[in-house]
């Protein structure tokens, strides 16, 4: 009995995922039909038909579930990726840690964005709300002919086995498991921008009051784009062992690149909202933004990549996502080419230290970073598929090319605020900027000092990132909290306190690897690592080697205890790293494995300076994404 209810609901599933599939086709057809001959479209049967196929998607995506908890091995996704011992939640974030539960995860999110722009645009103009659904719909059908035909998540197996292959251990983490869902609310959240662009240039009605209205749907995805790439950094942090915050892997590149596309895009709407300017500028970065989100997913499933983050293997699927991107992208910009001339045009003058031109200027950097990445993660990849060579672009790529304009970013990012639309304001506030930079050098010199560290990109990380926390603060003072857009208060104080952790961090962190027989010490620098004990316990679904050390750095001591896991099913190791946090500073040990440990076991020790802020910054800039979603006001126009 308990069989049949698990092949029921893998059955459901499917029957819910191809009546999906041809309940989101009426949608589109309803709205051709309407265009075509020019006959009424009943809006009210066209927005339910939407609704019918999110919920029937979100059922199939409940059935998927329920099929893993109850380790149905009749399908194929859950026989590769789940057992019977492994715990509960593990078990349900199973459904999303594998391709095909991925892809469903996926479209459910394209729908559920649209199901809420249906419910929250209720006095929306009908014809730029219906051809918004309508192309976000042609999206959702896109990817439910992908997943049905190429991934279908209820794949059945024959004979079934009577255990499951186990998911990945390195995935069953309880950060991991909420890190990919708030990715996808993030960047497959810019599909309703898209559409809702491709709308605006159909209708004729991308103009100022456009970008009122698009507003209020990039905060969102933004936010949880940030919060998933914290969580990712952080989970990295402490599972992987490598040490640090962010590796540029490939795999965790695919998230910044829509990240920092959709970070020059919300400020280009905010300057075609009240400057009336960047309508072509504005367009082309709602394309990007989302055309990258849709290379993200290239990157994870097409089995291009080798890295912990990627779900697929098979190049077949990558070659279809290529299809995809390419079809979109170039309808998208077919459209744009043909209605962009039709719609406001730019006002091509722009005044000197203006906002909207301090904006521009950021928006040039955020474009020039973002190539910056987009080449170093490509590069490798092209170079590889055409050339069969290998290497790797590490941190020294992007650390040496970027810092320069990342100064240069955190001044304008302090500046622009206090400017005016329109006119150069520059002369009244020019004083308090004075000021503000002369606190700023002050306040450097004093760190400076303190930490006994001479190097001139030392003093400008701290000085520029100090700048632009010093500004806010005094515009908060300034304006008595009245008046203030705290989303970007908090955002952009977040960004600067970034800046400034990652500067300390980079300088005063160290790294050292060895290996400690049992009872033995090594020294380095300032430091000595003694191990001391190591010991083992049995769990459920792994067995776990302990070892425990002692780490001296002047009159501190703290104690460590990192371990090794091998798990039964699959059969793997994985390193657990022992962190100790000391206010401004993390110690942080990582063991390796060793099948003789007579001959000592390898360690990897990390004293990360300053670590603490990095993550208390990235919990700032996604409050201030959230705060912008919900204040929904402007800046300050006068």
């Amino acid at each position: 009995m308990e069989i049949g209810r698990q092949h029921m609901a893998s059955d459901f599933g499917l029957v819910s995922l191809v009546l999906a599939l041809m309940i989101t086709a009426l949608v589109p057809l309803l709205f051709l039909k309407h265009a075509a001959f020019k006959t009424e479209l009943n809006y009210n049967s066209f927005y339910f038909f939407f609704k019918i196929s999110f919920f029937l998607i979100l059922s199939a995506f409940i059935f998927l579930v329920i099929s893993f908890v109850f380790s149905d091995f009749s399908i194929l996704a859950v026989y590769e990726n789940s057992h019977i011992d492994k715990p509960l939640f593990y078990k349900i974030s199973g459904t999303w840690g594998n391709h095909e539960g991925s892809m469903l995860l996926f479209i459910l999110v394209i729908s559920l964005y649209g199901f809420l722009f249906i419910l929250f645009s209720k006095n929306l103009n009908e014809s730029l709300k219906s051809t918004t659904v309508f192309f976000q719909s042609i999206i959702q059908l896109i990817f439910l002919f992908f997943l049905i035909f190429t991934s279908n998540p209820f794949e059945k197996i024959i004979p079934v086995p009577n255990q499951g292959l186990g998911l990945n251990p390195i995935l069953q983490d309880p950060l991991l498991a909420a890190h990919p869902p708030f990715l996808y609310l993030g960047y497959v959240g810019f599909s309703l921008l898209f559409s809702l662009l491709l709308a605006g240039l159909i209708t004729n009605q991308y103009s100022a009051n456009w970008a009122s209205i698009a507003k209020r749907w990039i905060f969102l995805p933004w936010t949880f784009l940030t919060f998933g790439i914290a969580l990712g950094s952080f989970w990295a942090y402490y599972e992987l062992g490598w040490g640090g915050y962010w590796f540029w892997d490939p795999v965790e590149n695919a998230s910044l690149m829509p990240w920092i596309a959709s970070t020059a895009l919300i400020h280009s709407i905010l300057v075609m909202e009240k400057a009336k300017k960047l309508f072509n500028w504005t367009a082309i970065l709602a394309i990007l933004t989302f055309v990258l989100s849709l290379f993200g997913t290239f990157l994870v499933r097409s089995g291009i990549l080798n890295s912990v983050h990627a779900f697929a293997n098979d190049p077949r699927r990558g070659f279809f996502i290529l299809i995809i991107i390419s079809a979109l992208t170039f309808a998208a910009f077919v459209i744009f080419i043909l209605k962009s001339s039709r719609q406001g045009k730019d006002n091509a003058s722009y005044i000197f230290l203006s906002r909207e031109f301090s904006i521009l200027v950021n928006n040039y950097l955020l474009i020039f970073a973002l190539t910056v990445v987009i080449i170093g993660t490509t590069y490798p990849i092209l170079l590889s598929v055409f050339a069969g060579e290998s290497i790797s672009i590490g941190p020294k790529y992007y650390n040496t090319i970027l810092a320069p304009f990342v100064f240069v970013f955190l001044i304008l990012m302090a500046i622009g605020p206090y400017l005016k639309w329109g006119k150069n304001f520059f002369s009244v506030v020019r004083f308090k900027f004075i000021n503000i930079l002369l606190v700023s050098i002050f306040l450097t010199a004093i760190i400076s000092f303190i930490l006994q560290k001479q190097d001139i990109v030392f003093w400008l990380g701290i000085a520029c990132s100090v700048y632009l926390i010093i500004s806010i603060i005094y515009e908060t003072y300034y304006l008595k909290f009245t008046n203030l857009n705290y989303g970007r208060l908090f955002s952009h104080a977040g960004f600067g306190l970034l800046i400034f952790s990652i500067t300390l961090n980079y300088f005063f962190s160290k790294e050292f690897t060895t290996k400690i027989p049992l009872g033995g010490s090594a020294n380095y620098q300032d430091f000595k690592i003694t191990f001391v004990n190591s010991f083992s316990q049995k769990q459920k679904n792994y067995e776990e080697l302990f070892g425990y050390y002692e780490v001296e750095k002047g009159s501190t001591k703290v104690s460590l205890k990192p371990s090794i896991r091998k798990y039964n099913q699959p059969e793997q190791f994985t390193s657990e790293t022992s962190i100790k946090n000391q206010w401004l500073s993390d110690f942080y040990i990582a063991m390796d494995y060793s099948k003789d440990p007579s001959n000592g076991i390898g360690v990897r020790f990390y004293f990360n300076y300053f670590i603490g802020l990095i993550w208390f910054s990235f919990v700032l800039i996604t409050l201030g994404g959230f705060l912008g979603f919900i204040q929904r006001k402007n800046e300050k126009s006068n």
